[in-house]
């Protein structure tokens, strides 16, 4: 084994007598790279390079005198090897197995790095998404540092807890979804692979903006793939199809085995009935309008300037158009209003005008009353004449003067009430509230943070209960695990800076993690007698 040799890597094909910058050594082709080694130090690659690397590969003519390969990088380097075996029959054999082991391996590597790049993407963009909440908000960063640095949870477990995920839900919403582009399919453009075969690349964004603008290519391709047909097999066959060069003079018939041959007319057919059920708005559409006596050219002759050869050309970017609103319109049946109604309202915004009207007067209900007098003074049940009424009113007055409180002799005085609550208040601030951590020090915000990390680790240990498949015992178990290295690291740590007296601020909170802890054993016990 070559010592060279990455763990798992084999290598493919190898040719002595090649030569590099005149320099003679052995040319090796692995399954990830190529490597050449000088004849001197084969215990070490001089060049190596891997395949993502290599942009393309290019040979020397028939009638040169040297047998030369050449790899051409991205950055538009070259590197030239030369086959110098001492029989010259078989230079050329030996570069010929070269390119086309290097055809496949190259192709294999552009096929694999465009299905990794939407995932790249993606999660280049959740990290970012990820890095903006962690630096717009102070108190995530600490939290995220405390936990996820301190190695109590994973990131993974961290971005699911309620105000993280939250927070990142929020932020997912704000942003845009991409829409199809108008030259996707340049982007699938062919390449000739040397073997006399077409390669075309397609990625899943490119596949997605193909359903989008051909509806129909979406139906078929959820009728036959993979019960009739590979995906493989069934974008071939697209791009073979008079269905993709329906647009091109070179391909104007479709083959009998063509799967996309009816595509086309059904396309068309579906395009003109949406547009006989759409109606168009007069308010929008000039020419919808009945009134030919202020259009253009009106009683005089014109020539037609158009040419027919834009016709069609404009019918295809007419419907290209038509067919991806229809796919993105996002429209609710349950309160989707008619059509009358909807024209009726905007008859309305364009004929009236809110602030040239008088305003109306508010309607307002009369109030019925059926005994009027019986409203203006109280319902009396019992008749009380006016010499009773008088001598009533007399005696509350007299009583009324004559009150005086029975415990009144046995209240302290005002100035004595005064300097005991005096005394009590100063005795609570020294010996009590003095004591507290103030508000906003650096203590304090401790306890707070400890509180609120250690709230979303037992949110998620909860969240856990009934546990009903392994997913949900595998992450109490995790979850436990985090509970009882957060009660011993962080919360004990905050705890010893504490006085030996100000530690009941911090029971409560070591309370919950003792109880969610001896849940998990209970659970564990009841979970062996089964």
């Amino acid at each position: 084994m070559l010592p060279w040799l990455n763990c798992g890597e084999n290598v493919i094909l190898e040719v002595k007598s090649t030569k590099f910058k005149k320099e003679n050594g052995t040319l090796y082709v692995t399954l990830n790279r190529v490597v050449w080694t000088h004849v001197d130090r084969p215990s070490g690659p001089t060049v190596q390079y891997e395949y993502s690397q290599i942009k393309a590969q290019r040979i020397s003519p028939d009638s040169a005198p040297k047998v030369r390969l050449q790899l051409v990088l991205h950055d538009d380097t070259t590197v030239t090897f030369h086959f110098s075996n001492p029989v010259a029959e078989l230079q050329k054999a030996e570069r010929e197995r070269v390119k086309e082991l290097l055809v496949q391996l190259l192709q294999k590597s552009k096929t694999v790095t465009a299905k990794e790049e939407p995932s790249k993407k993606k999660l280049s963009k959740e990290l970012e998404i990820k890095q903006k909440i962690l630096q717009g908000s102070e108190e995530m960063f600490i939290m995220y540092k405390t936990l996820v640095s301190g190695g109590i949870i994973s990131a993974e477990d961290f971005w699911t807890i309620p105000k993280a995920a939250e927070l990142l839900s929020a932020e997912q919403d704000l942003q845009q979804s991409s829409g199809v582009t108008s030259a996707f399919m340049s982007e699938a453009r062919p390449e000739v692979d040397g073997c006399n075969s077409i390669q075309y690349n397609i990625t899943p964004e490119i596949i997605q903006s193909i359903f989008h603008t051909y509806p129909m290519i979406k139906r078929r391709h959820q009728e036959m793939v993979p019960d009739k047909i590979t995906e493989k097999d069934f974008w071939t066959k697209f791009f073979q199809s008079h269905y993709f060069h329906k647009d091109k003079n070179s391909a104007s018939n479709g083959s009998k085995n063509d799967l996309f041959l009816n595509l086309a007319v059904e396309d068309e057919e579906t395009y003109l009935q949406k547009l006989l059920l759409c109606d168009r708005d007069p308010l929008l559409d000039i020419s919808e309008s009945n009134n030919y006596l202020n259009s253009e050219g009106y009683g005089v002759m014109q020539a037609n300037n158009s040419s027919a050869g834009s016709k069609p050309l404009l019918r295809k970017y007419n419907h290209h158009s038509f067919m991806i609103c229809q796919n993105f319109a996002q429209t609710d049946l349950n309160n989707q209003k008619s059509a009358d109604l909807v024209k009726r309202e905007q008859l309305k915004e364009v004929t009236q005008q809110t602030d040239l009207e008088t305003l109306s007067e508010q309607t307002r209900v009369p109030l019925n009353l059926s005994k009027s007098k019986m409203s203006g003074s109280a319902v009396s049940t019992t008749q009380v004449s006016s010499i009773e009424a008088s001598h009533a009113l007399e005696k509350t007055k007299a009583e009324m003067k004559n009150f005086t409180l029975s415990r009144m002799h046995e209240a302290i005085s005002s100035q004595n009430a005064l300097q005991a609550m005096v005394e009590i208040t100063d005795s609570v601030s020294s010996n009590h509230l003095s004591k507290l951590p103030k508000p906003g020090s650096t203590l304090m915000e401790e306890i707070r943070l400890c509180y609120l990390n250690a709230s979303q680790i037992l949110c998620h240990f909860w969240m856990c209960f009934p546990v009903t498949n392994p997913i949900l015992e595998e992450k109490v178990n995790r979850m436990a695990e985090s509970i009882l290295k957060y009660k011993n690291t962080t919360l004990q740590h905050t705890m010893n800076k504490l006085p030996s007296k100000d530690t009941r601020f911090l029971k409560h909170l070591s309370d919950q993690l003792d109880l969610a802890l001896v849940t998990h054993e209970q659970w564990i016990s009841k979970k062996g007698k089964r």
